[in-house]
């Protein structure tokens, strides 16, 4: 990620929160507006979404995580990410399910998924990756104006 945009950017806290029971149902709101044709999304699209981001900062959001993670990553990280949004309950009806993101350091690059369904959640582990930084951008916004 750019070092001049990072604090412009969401941090893990930013990203999770986008997640949680609490904001699951705007996210997917979110998901159902910016969603192509046949479910897809713009990898850094969700996020950009839920916080609002112009247009510019969405642009260079979603080019600078784009060279962070190969293709086949951002697929299988949307993959898990539109399976929880999508879910459904016996009745048919839109249960999305919260999850969180980790990332992990280490050589061995891989993304891995976790279901409790006591949660029901999922917790998705990115390892080997660069991540986003561990602040929240509101955070690291006060901390920069002073």
């Amino acid at each position: 990620m750019a070092i001049v945009n990072r604090k412009l950017y969401a941090g893990r806290p930013d990203i999770n929160a986008q997640f949680t029971a609490a904001n699951i149902r705007k996210t997917l709101t979110d998901y159902n507006e910016i969603k192509k044709h046949n479910g897809d999304y713009t990898f850094g699209g969700l996020t950009a979404k839920f916080y609002g981001f112009n247009e510019l900062l969405t642009g260079a959001w979603e080019t600078d995580i784009k060279d962070q993670y190969p293709t086949d990553v951002q697929d299988e990280i949307k993959r898990h990410i539109i399976h929880a949004l999508t879910h459904r309950n016996e009745h048919g009806h839109e249960d999305p399910i919260p999850l969180t993101i980790k990332w992990t350091g280490g050589t061995k690059r891989a993304v891995m998924v976790t279901y409790d369904p006591s949660a029901p959640s999922y917790k998705i582990e990115i390892a080997g990756f660069l991540g986003p930084a561990a602040a929240a951008m509101a955070a690291r916004r006060s901390k920069a104006k002073k």
